[in-house]
């Protein structure tokens, strides 16, 4: 419980575990990503990205010589980490009433500001966009980083569009492990696509998911809300990273007249490994 007495003012307190549990139903991709969290030494994040080229492998004629050098292309990725911050504040009168229900005012406080953080976080891990201005980072989301090629559009979304959205990663060699994270709308338009088989509640992220089989392999599906209407994207949860510079956590702030408050704190980002490791369908309107 955030009480005064049981803290020291300025004490930073890890709530890893509490944002963890937060909400997994409205949240679940940044629940997912934080099974795949790393630490981070800067707020700017970079990885090397590296395309086989096929090419350099040759049949060779007795005798021959070696084959020319041919360099695999390689490139180097980036991204910012956004800092998350809210404060929980109470009166002291507030906290040392009682309230049918809630014995401490300040504990749900924090509680109620740990959600707001957390959807906060699960929209601009999904739709953010990479930026540094007047000191401030934003992180860019998961559709921002995936492959240009495999940002697909159309504008009707059926069967069809869908196997062509799971297509890019059977191509990239990426498809062993997909999730697709959806809106109810577009999950409702694929049960009419074929039998989708009904998975137990995963224990460990929170929510159900559902398999769907296709010729590109099985997919799981996660309803998502915050991917946006008409919007879905598929991954490789394999090559995803969640670079955490500042891990969630709570300090008591010093009382100031007649009231307590708690400030929380995170800075953090999603990493695709891959670009092509994802795809993303919209549908688009004339």
């Amino acid at each position: 419980m955030f009480k005064h007495e049981n803290f020291v003012e300025g004490q930073s307190i890890d709530m890893q575990d509490v944002i963890y549990q937060t909400t997994p139903v409205v949240t679940p991709f940044t629940t997912f990503a934080m099974a795949r969290q790393v630490g981070a030494t800067s707020p700017q994040v970079s990885w090397l990205t590296e395309e086989i080229d096929e090419s350099s492998a040759k049949t060779m004629a007795e005798g021959a010589d070696a084959p020319a050098y041919v360099q695999d292309t390689t490139g180097i990725n980036d991204n910012y980490l956004e800092i998350f911050g809210a404060t929980a504040t109470v009166s002291n009168t507030a906290q040392a009433s009682n309230a049918t229900g809630i014995n401490d005012l300040l504990a749900k406080q924090v509680s109620n500001k740990t959600k707001a953080m957390k959807m906060r976080i699960e929209d601009k891990l999904i739709n953010g966009t990479k930026g540094f201005s007047n000191g401030k980072y934003t992180t860019g989301g998961i559709l921002e980083q995936i492959d240009s090629a495999q940002q697909v559009t159309g504008s009707t979304f059926d069967q069809s569009a869908f196997e062509e959205t799971l297509s890019a990663l059977y191509h990239a060699g990426a498809n062993d492990s997909m999730t697709v994270f959806l809106p109810a709308s577009m999950k409702t338009q694929i049960n009419n696509f074929e039998d989708v088989t009904f998975l137990a509640r995963d224990g460990e992220i929170g929510f159900d998911t559902e398999v769907y089989s296709s010729v590109y392999g099985q997919v799981r599906f996660v309803l998502s809300e915050k991917v946006g209407a008409d919007k879905l994207f598929v991954v490789n949860g394999d090559y995803l990273e969640m670079p955490t510079l500042i891990p969630f956590n709570g300090t008591p702030q010093p009382v100031s007249g007649s009231k307590q408050s708690v400030y929380l704190e995170t800075q953090t980002g999603i990493t695709l490994l891959n670009p092509k490791a994802a795809a993303s369908f919209t549908v688009t309107t004339a």
